[in-house]
Formats: structure tokens, sequence, C-alpha cells
């Protein structure tokens, strides 16, 4: 267990906290477990209505921690990564974010699969897999074109586009940017507007949103196959080491 994520429950909501400021909240492998720990308590548990993930900091998520990606990373499903995917792509209850700063990697990433995202005036969302050698991951070579169009996304993940504010909010990205020190309380609230309502209507107005699960699981297996062969490329561990030495 790890206090890099604390899990707390409030009339209802689970609230999920990135609590790694000193890294930028770059997460780690005991990081994806408490997450995909926390994705299964709030499906199975009949008196959770939603869970929201918000973090400390000046930073929503910095991606994944490069000395994670030079340490026994993997992505098969039973690895820790492996059930965060299964976990938050089955998860049948809303997910709100509330993000502040930069949103990297996988910090954009799982915003695609949230059902609502308030978003600081600070926020920049980048996903540069390019630059590291890699290629999209979590579903997002599905999602992302689906929200902002190809040409937008080849650009993000290609050309490390960096989505500020009034961009993200014109695109679907975000629900709405608000000022930085009200963030997480109108994330908050929503949440709590979406804990009154009945658990039926939670389950099936997400059941019948959702785009096709089944094609998505498919997407983040090809995708999960390709990242890991580059990954084992020595240019893209060259790229992970020169990251560390910046």
């Amino acid at each position: 267990m790890t206090d890099e994520i604390e899990i707390k429950i409030e009339n209802r909501v689970m609230i999920a906290t990135i609590n790694r400021s000193t890294k930028k909240n770059a997460l780690n492998k005991g990081m994806y477990t408490i997450l995909a720990d926390a994705f299964k308590q709030v499906n199975q548990d009949e008196s959770l209505r939603c869970l929201l993930i918000r973090a400390d900091g000046d930073t929503f998520c910095a991606g994944n921690d490069i000395a994670y990606f030079l340490d026994d990373y993997s992505l098969a499903p039973d690895s820790p990564i492996g059930h965060f995917f299964n976990n938050l792509l089955n998860l049948n209850k809303p997910l709100i974010a509330a993000v502040q700063g930069a949103a990297v990697g996988i910090g954009l990433t799982l915003l695609l699969h949230c059902d609502l995202v308030f978003a600081a005036e600070d926020i920049r969302l980048s996903a540069p897999f390019g630059s590291l050698g890699l290629v999209p991951e979590a579903g997002s070579s599905q999602l992302l074109p689906a929200l902002i169009g190809h040409c937008r996304t080849m650009e993000t993940f290609l050309l490390g586009k960096v989505i500020k504010a009034q961009e993200a909010l014109s695109y679907g990205l975000v629900n709405a940017i608000v000022p930085a020190v009200e963030l997480n309380e109108i994330a908050l609230a929503a949440a709590q507007k979406l804990a009154e309502l009945p658990i039926e209507v939670l389950h099936e107005t997400k059941r019948l949103v959702k785009k096709e699960p089944e094609i998505l699981s498919k997407r983040i297996e090809d995708e999960c196959r390709v990242f890991m062969k580059r990954m084992a490329r020595e240019e893209t561990q060259k790229n992970f080491q020169r990251f560390l030495k910046k």
C-alpha cells in the first residue's frame, strides 16, 4: 500500500487524490494498483455512486514515471496497468476528473474515459508519444480522434501539441474551465449531484452512452502489443535515459 494516492468516501462519492506532487504526480506500479482497485470497488459497492479523481499540487499528472518504464514495466493483462485498463474500461458508474496544470500521457488519456471533466484555467494537455518513440495507449488512438478529429490527434501524438484551456473546451475534452481555487469544490459538487440520482439511472445511462466497449477493448490490446514492442527498442530506451538526465 502507498500513500501516493489517497482514497476516501464522502456521501456515496469515492474520491481518489493523486498525492505525489514532488514527482509531478507521475504514476508508478503501486499507484496503478490502487486506482485499479478503486475502479473495482466502485463497480462492486452499491452504496457508491461515482468516482472523482483529483490531484494535489500544481500538476494533475505528468504521465508514467520514467523510472517505472525502465524497471519491470509491463502491459500484460495481469500486470498493474493491465488491471487498470481493464477495470477502467469496465467501470459502470460515472468517472469525474478535476484537472489542473499539466496532464501528460496517461494524464490526458485517462480523461478520455471520464464522464465529466472540470479543468482549471492553467491546464496543458499533451500526449507526446512520438518524441519518446512510443505509440498511443489506453484506447486513446480510438477515443481522441473521435473527439477532436484525425489531424488534431496526429498533431498531439506525433508533434507534441499542447492543448490549453480554451482549446480543450472547444474540442469537447472538458465540461468547463473554472478558477483553480474553485476546481475541487466544483468537481465535488457535480459528483454529489450524481450521488443523488438512482443507481440504475447511472448504470444504464453510462452503458447506453459508452461507445462500442468491445471494440475499444480490442483497440487497447492492439495498442499494448505495439507499445511493448516499441519499449524494447534501443532507441526508445535511450530516449528514457536522456529524459532522466534532464
